[in-house]
């Protein structure tokens, strides 16, 4: 008789404490989507962002871009763009995609409530923060042979804030249609985009 009154005490508590973790579980996996989800802005924090780019701060890591380690790039298509970035991530460069906390963060497709006028100024107000952000040397990553458009975020959002908050030291040119060549010095490349102390370049 005891050993019936004592099995059925252990295996109530033990349904107890079944019933007891299952809801704290589900809140700890409630938690965790939470975090996952407030890695990408709402799109009334896209605004506030573009109206106050230095509130990027809080969806970036620490520290980066590092000195000496932020490349650009303009003008290209998203298959040169992944291909520039991959190759600059390959030699310890870091671009704008590299920076937030989530990987997601710079792509369209995560931001469903936001147009594409929105979307495009969201763009350069985080483009804007990386210029603000970077120190040292930076990194162009262009064709040698053609000139920055004026009308991309790089000529007209980036360098801007590059030379007003003289931060940088200067933007030294890799020529992107070198990168894919093994016997390529890039770090002891001579050609410079600009310089402290220089006036803007001239965009195409």
């Amino acid at each position: 008789m005891k050993f019936s009154i004592l099995s059925s005490l252990l295996f109530f508590s033990w349904q107890s404490s079944t019933i007891l973790a299952a809801p704290l579980e589900s809140r700890e996996s409630t938690n965790i989507l939470d975090v996952r989800a407030n890695l990408i802005p709402t799109p009334d924090q896209v605004n506030e962002l573009i109206e106050d780019p230095s509130k990027f701060s809080d969806w970036a890591k620490i520290g980066e871009p590092q000195i000496d380690k932020a490349i650009f790039f303009t003008g290209q298509s998203s298959q040169k763009i992944n291909q520039i970035v991959s190759w600059a991530n390959s030699m310890g460069l870091t671009s704008v995609r590299n920076i937030w906390n989530s990987a997601n963060f710079y792509q369209r497709g995560q931001y469903k409530g936001v147009d594409n006028d929105t979307f495009r100024n969201f763009q350069k107000a985080f483009s804007k923060y990386y210029a603000d952000q970077t120190k040292g040397t930076a990194w162009l990553i262009f064709p040698q042979d053609s000139t920055p458009a004026a009308s991309g975020i790089f000529w007209s959002v980036e360098l801007d804030e590059i030379i007003n908050e003289a931060k940088v030291d200067k933007i030294v040119w890799i020529d992107q249609n070198k990168i894919t060549d093994s016997g390529y010095d890039w770090m002891n490349e001579q050609k410079l985009y600009w310089q402290k102390g220089e006036d803007k370049p001239a965009g195409a």
